[in-house]
């Protein structure tokens, strides 16, 4: 798949996209690491799940490989949530 557009559509991905190191094994989600040795990723509930986990990281490897930009969440650091008791009055302290 190579990345012209600025989107990506559904009609882009064919079955090949969603084949990668990713495999599931039952309900293990494993990844090959292509020296004869895998890695378990997660279990999951059952091998539905682990098979759509698998396609998606799959799918994920293969767009950060054609160079598409991933949105990545901001960290922010030290946030804090402050919850406050009420009064009797109903201020807050």
């Amino acid at each position: 798949m190579i990345l012209d557009d600025k989107y990506i559509t559904k009609d882009m991905l064919v079955k090949n996209t969603y084949k990668g190191n990713y495999y599931a094994k039952k309900n293990a989600v494993m990844y090959d690491l292509q020296n004869g040795k895998q890695n378990v990723i997660c279990f999951c509930d059952n091998i539905y799940s682990a098979q759509g986990i698998v396609e998606g990281l799959n799918l994920l490897d293969k767009l950060e490989a054609d160079g598409a930009e991933l949105h990545v969440l901001k960290k922010y650091n030290n946030a804090t949530i402050q919850l406050a008791d009420n009064n009797k009055d109903g201020k807050i302290k």
